[in-house]
């Protein structure tokens, strides 16, 4: 019982340190699924085949579903590209960012879940595409999503909550 506290206490330490490095005016990270605002575009495999316009740092929501397992390819990432380490709602493939002005070209390839199964089915692949025209300046284009920038310290108090929890685990079952 006394490690448990004592883990405990280290824990909350570490929780008390990561606020107090905090700056004025930062906030949390976000851990759950992005809110959608109204500027934000979600894209579905109803897009199949569409141009959309973006103007530089607008985003939009990728949202193919979950009947497939899809792998998303860009053709120039220097236009386009995924949002990294941000937690999207289920069904969705990532949160894609228009970054200079453009063309490029988002190709997914869906393979279908049931192929995994035993025996595995024989549907077909399913292909989506989708063309990006990019345009603007970026210092006067607003962001509707902002990726959330997480302190150093964030790794931290997540190592020492993931030990906690093993221990806490490891404890009950003895």
């Amino acid at each position: 019982m006394k490690d448990y506290k004592v883990l405990m206490l280290v824990l909350f330490l570490f929780s008390v340190a990561g606020l107090a490095q905090m700056g004025e005016g930062q906030q949390m990270p976000e851990t759950g699924p992005v809110s959608m605002t109204t500027e934000g575009k979600i894209i579905t495999l109803a897009d199949d085949g569409k141009t959309i316009s973006l103007k530089t740092n607008e985003t939009f929501l990728l949202q193919l579903g979950e009947e497939y397992e899809w792998n998303i390819t860009i053709d120039d990432q220097t236009v386009l590209s995924r949002v990294v380490g941000v937690l999207v709602v289920r069904g969705a493939q990532g949160i894609y960012k228009a970054h200079t002005p453009g063309r490029a070209i988002l190709t997914a390839v869906g393979d279908p879940i049931c192929r995994k199964s035993i025996p595995p089915c024989a549907a077909p692949s399913r292909e989506f595409r989708l063309n990006v025209v990019v345009s603007g300046n970026p210092e006067t284009t607003p962001t509707p999503f902002e990726t959330p920038k997480a302190p150093g310290f964030g790794f931290i108090v997540s190592l020492v909550g993931l030990l906690t929890s093993l221990f806490l685990k490891r404890h009950r079952n003895e």
